[in-house]
């Protein structure tokens, strides 16, 4: 199933795909690195599979639990690629929460957007950089650069940080359902952006034709 989830255009249904499933698809993108590049800057950040149990809100599950860095990162998404974490884990997980519906609702959402917004990451991105006077509500989000779509007034996108060395990471990803948080930040142009295969693998290839089974 999650070979279908690389060629998915719309928003994935949780009914018919699992945790694992999602989790076997991200590993596929593990090592690319993501290049943007505008008349200003390059940016580039390096897409890791470890990365997956912060993207899609796992913390707000399991922040409760006692040993709770098994999970984030890898020991995080191995534990969904072997299938020990399904949505029934997570809902459980939330369950004592003061919010269950807005944080099941933040965690669905993510992971309905994910491979959406990750297969076309080369058409239709927009960037916007931050500028703490001009945004409009209070975020947590710590990014300097938001790599985001419109996708019928959502707005899936990746949070990029900058920490220094002009090394840029992925910092999370959140779909906001208003433009609040992106309305008044100023859009820097997007001239080309790609994805970078690691090693080995053929680069400069889209990403309909890199998972291509042979």
């Amino acid at each position: 199933m999650y070979y279908d989830l690389i060629k998915l255009n719309n928003v994935m249904d949780i009914e018919k795909y699992s945790l694992k499933d999602l989790a076997l698809y991200f590993e596929k993108y593990d090592g690319y690195v993501c290049r943007i590049l505008t008349d200003i800057r390059e940016i580039n950040f390096k897409i890791e599979a470890s990365s997956l149990p912060h993207l899609i809100g796992l913390h707000y599950a399991f922040k409760g639990v006692k040993n709770k860095n098994k999970y984030k990162g890898l020991s995080g998404f191995e534990k969904i690629k072997n299938g020990e974490i399904t949505y029934n884990d997570i809902m459980k997980g939330i369950k004592n929460s003061n919010d269950f519906k807005r944080n099941w609702t933040n965690i669905k959402i993510r992971i309905k957007y994910l491979p959406l917004f990750l297969n076309n990451i080369e058409k239709k991105t927009k960037l916007k950089i931050r500028d703490n006077k001009l945004i409009l509500r209070k975020t947590k989000l710590n990014g300097d650069y938001f790599l985001y779509k419109n996708v019928n007034n959502n707005y899936p996108m990746f949070s990029l940080k900058n920490i220094g060395s002009e090394r840029i990471i992925l910092e999370t990803f959140i779909v906001e359902n208003d433009i609040t948080l992106l309305g008044a930040l100023v859009e820097e142009k997007i001239k080309n952006i790609y994805l970078i295969p690691p090693l080995g693998i053929t680069s400069h290839i889209t990403t309909k034709k890199k998972f291509q089974k042979t």
